[in-house]
């Protein structure tokens, strides 16, 4: 993916005056100040780079972003993709540095607040800060399963883990139909997410494919056919999961 750095033209900052925020919940402070900081970034954008400042906490409103690090001979690894309604506070324990990259898998539209605007919601509406709460152990939830997953894993429980982590978090935002979804990932970008190589991804993928557990088709528009023999492999209950990596409700209105 060719990758830009926002402040480019590849930033586009103008919406129309009917644009709305189609945003989880129904807080109308959560969507003024949404409002006021939207902006928009095209596919690719890097949009925070790693170590550089950090003084905004990020909110998805659309598209998908991904969260990575990245060693001094350019290998990256990522450590979470952030869908609509996920919230990215990227600060190191100082707050004045981020500790990851953050850059764009899709066009998305990303309210950019500033921390003292952001710390000045929490406060004044409760609602958003117990989102934000929820959100944080939801990602903490998930993140460490996939980590058990890098650590111990094999291929196959890494890719099939990856692909049902994906699938219960867009049918929650209403971007799936059934178990069938669009994952705006190229084999590349999933081995960076699953710790593996491409080549190793493209074979472990036509092998549950071949198996009947999946099948893929115009590069990565997914179909899960057996779930159960997917979360077989992933050594995981797909129940347990849902419960634990999805954020039933948004922020309310007072």
């Amino acid at each position: 993916m060719e990758n830009k750095v926002a402040g480019s033209a590849t930033e586009l900052d103008v919406f129309g005056p009917d644009w709305e925020v189609p945003f989880l919940g129904a807080s109308p402070d959560l969507a003024r100040v949404l409002k006021a900081n939207k902006r928009g970034f095209q596919a690719g954008t890097t949009v925070k780079l790693e170590g550089g400042d950090s003084a905004s906490v990020y909110v998805v409103i659309s598209g998908w972003l991904a969260l990575s690090k990245s060693m001094e001979d350019g290998a990256r690894q990522i450590v979470d993709i952030i869908l609509p309604g996920g919230i990215i506070d990227p600060s190191s324990a100082k707050g004045s540095t981020s500790t990851v990259q953050i850059e764009t898998l899709s066009y998305a539209r990303i309210a950019v607040v500033p921390r003292s605007d952001w710390m000045q919601l929490n406060e004044d509406d409760p609602s958003v800060l117990q989102f934000h709460a929820d959100s944080i152990a939801a990602a903490q939830s998930r993140m460490s399963e996939r980590m058990l997953r890098l650590g111990k894993a094999s291929a196959e429980a890494r890719i099939a883990y990856a692909l049902i982590e994906l699938c219960l978090r867009v049918s929650a935002i209403g971007e799936a139909t059934g178990n069938s979804y669009h994952l705006p990932l190229t084999q590349q970008l999933l081995g960076e997410y699953t710790g593996l190589s491409s080549v190793h991804v493209c074979r472990t993928i036509r092998r549950l494919t071949r198996g009947g557990v999946i099948s893929m088709a115009d590069h990565m528009d997914i179909v899960i056919h057996d779930l159960d023999a997917l979360a077989k492999i992933a050594e995981i209950d797909v129940s347990m999961l849902r419960e634990h990596i999805i954020v039933e409700n948004g922020p309310t209105a007072a």
